[in-house]
């Protein structure tokens, strides 16, 4: 089946939190290309299963049990050769929301966790809000690709208790090599730090790149790890909140179950569980479809900056659909240009700066939308940095 990548729709009247900067009457063809959910309709069989679910009209209190925990399982084995147990599993309302409890549940006040930086911004605050300490190790940028510093990183990580992992990584569209994990890995292993290793994006893989799961290393790293999953990412799913923990080791998944209840986010809706289900059991040519549009989009942009802005260096993506480039040429710090593409463009990007100091002056752009919205929105980019040299 032939699935369709190109009809643009409008999410005004929807609360969508991303269109709400648009405010009620956003111009035409004006799409937000910031927050990373898909401006791309769900998988038609994700969406006729949620009419099935919505027109039984009784929508009671949901438990996932072995259904759900199949699905999760198949989909695991099946893109991802990893053989996980029901009992593994621990449901959460997000992966965000996972992540401070596993941060909680891996660490006690204080301590110190580790992130590679740039990164995706929920990272910082799951550990400062937390009242634990951050420890920053920056990726290096050579040679065109963000690259793990692993002097850095080894020296950050004596006298860290935890460090989150983010697999594939948001921005900067790294798909970690088995090589880079497991050495990544070791280093963790001989300090005695944790692993949280946040795996949303690990369907979003482009060609040519293979995504290794951490705790398929073997059976020494899968021990000390919590690996956080979603298919909100996969399936264009993010508002109906279901994701999952899978924990191998018992003591640490007791401890991430006792943190997740005491959240007070442990009800789930029976949408989100029927549309994984869906997707994990139905929707997998639909995701090697999804990956060959983000790549198209990818070429499109890429190709459209070395035409017009050859000075704008756009990373490799090798995973996410999330794109990142740096646009210091044009000599604006980040908040100034983040309002100049906003109020001149009506370009709606993620500025670079909220990933963390080393993100400033870059822009984030969500690729995940029909060829014509983004077309469109590097249209209005040219003429906007046009007018900066008159």
């Amino acid at each position: 089946m032939k699935y369709d990548f190109t009809t643009t729709h409008t999410r005004v009247g929807m609360e969508a939190a991303k269109w709400e900067e648009l405010g009620p009457a956003p111009a035409p063809g004006v799409v937000p290309l910031s927050v990373a959910d898909m401006e791309l309709l769900s998988p038609p069989e994700i969406i006729e299963e949620l009419k099935k679910t919505a027109e039984f009209g009784m929508w009671g209190y949901t438990a996932w049990g072995r259904p759900y925990a199949d699905a999760v399982k198949h989909w695991m084995s099946t893109r991802h050769g990893w053989e996980v147990r029901q009992d593994w599993i621990v449901q959460t309302n997000g992966v965000v929301q996972g992540l401070y409890a596993a941060v909680r549940a891996c660490t006690r006040p204080g301590d110190k966790v580790l992130i590679l930086t740039p990164v995706y911004p929920p990272f910082y605050r799951a550990v400062k809000k937390n009242g634990r300490t951050l420890v920053e190790s920056p990726l290096r940028l050579e040679n065109g690709r963000y690259e793990v510093d692993f002097d850095d990183f080894e020296e950050k990580a004596k006298g860290c208790k935890l460090f989150i992992l983010c697999s594939p990584h948001n921005p900067v569209g790294r798909v970690w090599t088995a090589e880079e994990l497991r050495r990544m890995g070791d280093i963790c292993l001989k300090h005695h730090v944790l692993v949280v290793s946040d795996e949303i994006h690990f369907d979003l893989v482009m060609p040519g790149y293979k995504h290794v799961s951490y705790p398929t290393l073997g059976e020494r790293y899968a021990d000390s790890c919590v690996m956080f999953s979603a298919a909100s990412k996969t399936f264009s799913l993010a508002g109906l909140c279901v994701a999952n923990a899978i924990v191998p080791n018992r003591e640490l998944r007791e401890k991430l179950e006792e943190q997740v209840e005491l959240s007070g986010c442990n009800t789930y809706s029976i949408f989100g569980i029927r549309a994984l289900e869906t997707g994990y059991l139905k929707c997998a040519d639909w995701v090697d479809q999804l990956n060959e549009h983000i790549w198209g989009n990818y070429q499109y942009l890429k190709d459209f900056m070395a035409r017009h802005f050859p000075d704008v260096w756009v990373a490799d993506l090798e995973g996410t659909y999330l794109a990142w480039f740096d646009c210091r040429c044009f000599g604006m710090d980040g908040h100034a240009l983040g309002k100049y593409l906003r109020e001149e463009a009506r370009l709606y990007l993620d500025d670079g700066y909220i990933f963390g100091p080393a993100g400033d002056g870059f822009q984030r752009l969500n690729l995940a939308c029909p060829r014509k919205v983004l077309e469109e929105a590097l249209d209005r980019f040219k003429a906007a940095m046009d007018r900066l040299k008159k």
